[in-house]
């Protein structure tokens, strides 16, 4: 058999009409920190139901939330823009990162206004909930970025000539 009639690569092949390789990254990255978030959401929804009953749920959920909803906003960004030059995803990522902070920062706002309004909001259970998710969310993006097998490549070492020394 020769190599002009061999069938092509499947995997070859659909790779090539697929999404590029860091768009494939991106969306694991995204797929990871879900994970890890609902998972730490779930336990912690459960833990303050238990311990405050609905108003522990609501609060966990309330953090759980927005913690999601930021995390999973700002990962989007990064898939779509994934296959942009560097200078293209730095601008889009901090113009996301800036969003989402002055989004948080508004939402914290309006609350401390009407504070009074929601009495039977657990603030240590907002508070658990969103540090807990935003640990799970991390950690298990960690681990997915450790299994990506992002290759680097490192020129090979050319030792100085004698004559760069002796002058």
């Amino acid at each position: 058999m020769t190599t002009a009639s061999r069938e092509p690569d499947t995997e070859m092949t659909s790779a090539a009409a697929g999404p590029s390789v860091h768009v494939r990254r991106a969306r694991k990255l995204l797929l990871g920190g879900l994970v890890g978030g609902i998972a730490a959401a779930a336990v912690c929804l459960v833990v303050f139901s238990l311990l405050h009953g609905t108003a522990g749920l609501a609060s966990a959920a309330l953090g759980a939330g927005t913690v999601l909803f930021f995390y999973a906003g700002g990962q989007l960004v990064m898939v779509f823009f994934a296959d942009a030059g560097a200078r293209t995803l730095l601008a889009v990522s901090m113009a996301s990162y800036t969003t989402r902070v002055v989004l948080l920062g508004l939402l914290l706002l309006v609350y401390d206004k009407n504070a009074d309004n929601w009495p039977s909001l657990v603030p240590m259970a907002v508070f658990v909930t969103t540090i807990a998710v935003v640990a799970g969310w991390l950690l298990v993006e960690v681990y997915v970025f450790s299994r990506l097998r992002i290759g680097h490549y490192d020129t090979e070492y050319v030792a100085p000539s004698k004559g760069e020394f002796d002058q």
